[in-house]
């Protein structure tokens, strides 16, 4: 099922919410919505970004832009658990809550934010109470918007929100994320860190395909070292790092490279300054590929054929890139 270009996930449920959205009255925006934004009452904003730790990193630009054009106001990030150490010592925003452990008020913020397209989230945004309300139209629930525009899909995720600042008159001056505040302390010549893990199988490099990267590099004497991801555990005989996310980043920024999936991890090296290679299979890297010049990724080299369960992932895919296209890819990176 496509909807303005879009594939999507689950049509049914996509389908349903759209129709209850539609008799529930709150489908369309308000005629009154858009109006200029008196940008001098704005004195507390919130951003909501609860879904993914990647999701928050790539925010990082659009977080800014609402500090430079909004600079008497406080800003609020809601986020996943995980993340909060790494942005409150990344400045992420004013004050940064674990969501669900920390909800915010109603009637606390003059001016919140959601960018995604999710009936549910702008249902959530809509208990706040705030006098400004602004998100993307797409599964329903535009009604409850004071400022609206179609979910911009076909765009990476970095550049989504862009759209709607844009709409608020807030210029974007940089866009490529990044991430201060972590020291750089002694940078390792020849670590490369490697990241496995990936919130879906389908987007998971196997296992043997990273034991065979280890080799290799080990062959060209860089020193490998493994990211444990939670509740797994490291191919024998490598150094190995389990901690959390902040400690990750004081890693990163001392070692050359980063080898991972299409996750947070590749998200989060480029935007602290250290190259990132990330491993795609069947899905649309244009769309949520590390991010800047430091952003690099490596597809299978036969477009998709295989029968598949899920809408955009493939096992399979993921499974036809090797190891030895992978080293030579990272050759070409550390060496430009």
């Amino acid at each position: 099922m496509n909807i303005k270009g879009q594939q999507i996930l689950n049509p049914g449920k996509l389908a349903m919410a759209r129709l209850v959205s539609r008799i529930s009255g709150n489908f369309n925006p308000s005629k009154n919505a858009n109006k200029p934004l008196p940008k001098k009452e704005i004195k507390k904003i919130l951003v909501q970004e609860h879904q993914c730790i990647g999701d928050v990193l790539m925010l990082e630009p659009t977080l800014t832009a609402l500090k430079e054009g909004f600079p008497h106001a406080e800003i609020d990030l809601l986020c996943v658990s995980p993340l909060k150490k790494l942005a409150e010592a990344t400045h992420l925003a004013d004050c940064i809550m674990e969501y669900p452990k920390e909800l915010p008020g109603s009637g606390k913020y003059d001016l919140v934010f959601d960018f995604h397209a999710d009936v549910r989230r702008l249902r959530m945004l809509n208990k706040y109470k705030a006098k400004y309300r602004a998100g993307f139209s797409f599964s329903g629930g535009a009604k409850w918007l004071t400022h609206v525009i179609d979910y911009p899909y076909g765009e990476h995720q970095v550049e989504r929100p862009f759209e709607l600042l844009n709409l608020l008159g807030i210029p974007v001056k940089r866009e490529v994320p990044l991430l201060t505040g972590i020291e750089n302390k002694v940078k390792e010549k020849n670590r490369i860190l490697l990241h496995p893990g990936a919130n879906h199988e389908g987007r998971r490099w196997p296992f043997e395909h990273w034991v065979e990267l280890i080799k290799l590099l080990r062959e060209d004497e860089y020193d490998p070292m493994w990211i444990t991801p939670p509740g797994e555990i490291a191919p024998e005989g490598i150094n190995a790092f389990s901690g959390n996310l902040l400690e990750m980043a004081e890693l990163i920024v001392d070692s050359r490279l980063l080898i991972g999936c299409d996750s947070m991890s590749v998200h989060l090296s480029v935007a602290l300054g250290v190259p990132a290679l990330a491993i795609f299979g069947s899905q649309d890297p244009e769309l949520t590929k590390p991010y800047g010049p430091n952003g690099n990724f490596i597809i299978p080299e036969i477009e998709c054929k295989h029968r598949r369960s899920d809408w955009r992932l493939c096992k399979e895919c993921m499974s036809s890139v090797q190891a030895e296209n992978v080293f030579e890819y990272i050759k070409i990176i550390l060496n430009k």
